[in-house]
């Protein structure tokens, strides 16, 4: 039994758990019979389906830190009535595994990308056998954590196709650029950079791998067809970068003739001006560049690795074949300066993006950038529950900067990365002449979703949207100075 939590839909839409489907597939795929239990779409009464399905183990997905909160209650739950092991998996448990053992308390925790030890675990628990030294478990013995061998990653081409009976598709509809019933799929998984503000090295091991362009184009097919969806966003982080797979998935979207848009995230250097018109062909409509910085130095010192001279150019080639481009940018690195993020600030405003994105940084666990506080910033209390950990990492909406690491003061930080909330939200020449529409649907899909989940949801749905829109308004509009020193327009 393969469970996922739930998250407040007033902070989070919920959306395909791509990666318990795709575990599920394994086992059922290799004789075991697994079934999700989808808590963010659905209630459930957990006794009464243990009772019915007779697990011989529970997991549980963990991909945040405020989907962690959920599952620790969830693991509280369980263990009242059954001693079947409980197992997470995910993002959360793999980068803090001890404060996970400890605090959520699960019997076990794996380690990176889970269908090939989900199976061994399986086979094992069938013949009886303990499931101790599988690789890719960590657990706490004697009260000190075990931590087993990690896994190398799998070849996704060895998988079988996702099996779309495990959930209902239709119930994690959503609004985006062009659609209005947009699902999340993956082609690939893992990218092969290793920033040091992502915590990618360590859970896909900076290697990228791609499914088959088949099975992916199986799975639109079943989107589109039986479920009616008319927008893809692929979740991976970084898509397909194999040309001849990624032309070979375009390819079968154009014969298809689908009406159907989709969108996913890219890195400069990839794509050349012929790849970007093939995929305008095949529906993609919007491609995310995560650029980070205008910094030359900045980029070889956060190990990104990209060449920014690339930058206009490929941004251009997107905005002139019909595909919204979004440029996402990192302030508020360690030891950055003022004049260091003007130069972000410069390339931004050079780009000719539909939207930028500012982000401040967030340090995740187990990524470099989160280990310098051991070393550099010994006034900085690190979390040490799930708890803390959601509220630092993931649910500071309008605080944003848990802990300020560079040289540029922390309202400045704030001025900068607001404002441009506020400018894709209110800019009428982005998006096709029409981003405030766009985020007014958004805007308007989340808050349908909200309203169906009572009044307790609708109020606190509406308290968080009010106070952040109130802090963008804020941050965007009382500090002229700022935007002055900054250039901003």
């Amino acid at each position: 039994m393969l469970i996922n939590p739930k998250i407040p839909v007033y902070l989070r839409m919920p959306s395909i758990p791509l990666g318990l489907v795709s575990i599920a597939s394994y086992l059922n795929a290799h004789g075991h019979h697994a079934v999700i239990i989808e808590r963010s779409v659905k209630k459930y009464d957990l006794r009464e389906e243990v009772e019915r399905f007779q697990p011989d183990v529970i997991g549980i997905s963990a991909l945040s830190y405020l989907s962690s909160m959920d599952a620790k209650k969830v693991t509280a739950e369980l263990k009242a009535f059954t001693s079947v092991p409980i197992i997470w998996g995910g993002q959360a448990p793999s980068s803090s595994p001890e404060i996970i053992l400890r605090d959520g308390k699960p019997d076990y925790i794996m380690l990176g990308e889970g269908e090939v030890t989900w199976l061994q675990v399986a086979d094992a628990l069938q013949r009886g056998e303990r499931i101790d030294d599988i690789d890719g478990l960590a657990y706490l013995k004697n009260g000190e954590i075990v931590m087993n061998p990690i896994r190398p990653v799998a070849d996704l081409f060895t998988f079988p196709e996702m099996d779309w009976e495990l959930v209902e598709p239709k119930k994690y509809f959503s609004t985006f650029f062009h659609c209005s019933k947009m699902l999340y799929l993956h082609a690939s998984k893992g990218c092969p950079a290793a920033c040091i503000f992502c915590s990618n090295k360590q859970y896909h091991q900076s290697c990228n791998r791609c499914r088959d362009p088949e099975h992916v184009l199986h799975d639109i097919d079943r989107f589109v067809k039986e479920f009616g969806a008319n927008g893809i966003y692929f979740s991976d982080e970084l898509f397909c970068p194999r040309r001849d797979l990624r032309t070979r998935l375009c390819n079968g979207l154009i014969e298809r003739g689908y009406d159907l848009v989709w969108g996913c995230q890219m890195r400069l250097g990839v794509l050349n001006e012929e790849d970007i018109k093939l995929m305008y062909r095949a529906g993609c409509r919007w491609i995310l560049f995560g650029i980070e910085s205008g910094s030359k130095e900045r980029i070889d010192s956060i190990k990104k690795h990209i060449n920014l001279d690339l930058a206009p150019q490929t941004v251009e080639w997107c905005e002139k074949a019909g595909i919204t481009v979004q440029a996402s940018f990192i302030i508020g690195f360690p030891h950055e300066t003022p004049e260091e993020m003007q130069q972000t600030l410069d390339l931004a405003m050079k780009l000719p993006a539909s939207l930028i994105a500012m982000n401040i940084l967030t340090p995740f666990p187990k990524s470099e950038i989160y280990d310098l506080w051991d070393r550099e910033y010994p006034q900085y209390r690190k979390p040490d529950t799930i708890k803390k950990l959601a509220r630092k990492i993931e649910q500071n909406v309008t605080d944003l900067i848990p802990w300020n690491f560079s040289d540029i003061p922390t309202r400045e930080l704030r001025v900068v990365h607001f404002h441009y909330q506020w400018k894709d939200f209110s800019g009428k020449d982005s998006v096709n002449q029409d981003a405030y529409g766009i985020f007014k649907k958004m805007a308007q899909d989340a808050f349908n979703r909200i309203f169906k989940h009572g009044f307790t949801g609708l109020l606190f749905g509406t308290y968080v949207s009010v106070k952040q829109f109130s802090t963008v308004f804020f941050y965007s509009h009382f500090f002229p100075k700022i935007i002055k020193k900054y250039k901003l327009k």
